[in-house]
């Protein structure tokens, strides 16, 4: 790009207003100018400022070098302004440097000199770090505390196995396996969410997908039960995502068992839409529904004290087959539309 010399001045006058230190690197004979304010900027006498692009490479760290020299190539080669950071070693001392420039051509076109001026970034860098830092500890300590408690929910399981095992009762013993189903679950559902990098939010889609296909391959192996998925991409909150999970579990596995025939095809729908800032999951079967009357289960039971943790309205619907609806409000965070 060219510029006339009252151009040039203007550009000039800009970088000095920005109240950084600033710099002019004359390309033919390889001569480097540094402002008084630009040697405040690295920390060193106005007499040790280099005069050279080799000695500007000198204070920068060995390690940034071929970036920063890549850079003011990049921008010698296409014009396009160098905007980069670095660590620059003066005096033992390393700093943060940020570094915007521009090349000036020639009327031929070929670069005549770079303008560029530097702020010291080191306080913001280090706390950019230190944020980082305590983002990855917290990062460890969530891994490690789903860790302990999917060993404790494994002795759970092992504890219920045992007690289970001393019933002779039929009935006692597949309580003792439901109440062991639940606790796999929770332990599934903990183990997904804690294994994710947002341990705030998960997706809605791909949260459900994996619930369903964990059952496909486990509950469902040898049935003859299709589950229909009908779920919208959007963000869960991790408070809600695991009653959610547990509904939507429980509920399958009660059609499953209990709403067709032995050998009997048949199909159970799942789906979970938002509106707003509310959300509606719907999970129903072809089966042959419940009598009249009938009591409710404890895993029915269980499935409303979840809805009234999510704040939500839970609708039966008993032919044909049957349908539970839950309405309930996101949390707040990345809901809304």
């Amino acid at each position: 790009m060219d510029f006339s010399e009252s151009e040039h001045e203007r550009l000039l006058a800009a970088l000095k207003a920005s109240r950084s230190g600033t710099w002019r690197w004359t390309i033919a004979d390889d001569r480097v100018e540094w402002d008084d304010a630009l040697c405040e900027v690295y920390g060193i006498p106005r007499a040790e400022a280099p005069t050279t692009s080799q000695a500007f490479l000198a204070l920068v760290h060995p390690d940034d070098r071929a970036h920063a020299w890549s850079e003011i190539e990049r921008c010698l080669q296409t014009g396009q302004d160098a905007d980069y950071q670095f660590r620059a070693v003066v005096g033992g001392r390393t700093r943060w440097i940020y570094d915007r420039s521009a090349v000036v051509r020639n009327a031929d076109g070929s670069p005549a000199y770079m303008l560029g001026a530097c702020l010291d970034v080191t306080e913001r860098r280090m706390v950019q770090e230190e944020r980082d830092a305590a983002l990855e500890r917290q990062k460890l300590l969530l891994r490690e505390l789903g860790h302990r408690v999917k060993n404790h929910l494994g002795m759970v399981v092992a504890l219920l196995r045992l007690k289970g095992a001393r019933h002779k009762d039929p009935a006692v013993r597949q309580d003792f396996e439901r109440a062991i189903e639940r606790v796999h679950t929770i332990a599934y559902l903990h183990d997904r969410l804690y294994r994710a990098d947002d341990v705030e939010h998960v997706d809605a889609q791909d949260y459900l997908d994996a619930i369903v296909e964990n059952l496909e391959t486990g509950l469902l192996a040898d049935a003859r039960i299709a589950i229909v998925r009908e779920v919208e991409p959007f963000d869960l909150h991790v408070d809600q995502a695991v009653p959610v999970g547990l509904i939507v579990n429980e509920l399958i596995t009660n059609a499953a068992k209990y709403a067709f025939a032995p050998g009997q095809p048949g199909r159970i729908t799942v789906r979970l839409r938002r509106r707003g800032a509310r959300a509606t999951l719907a999970i129903a079967d072809n089966g042959h529904g419940m009598a009249d009357g009938a009591a409710a289960g404890v895993g029915t039971r269980l499935v409303r004290s979840l809805a009234g943790q999510l704040g939500g309205k839970l609708r039966t619907t008993r032919a044909p087959g049957l349908a539970y609806t839950l309405t309930f409000p996101l949390a707040a965070g990345r809901c809304e539309d």
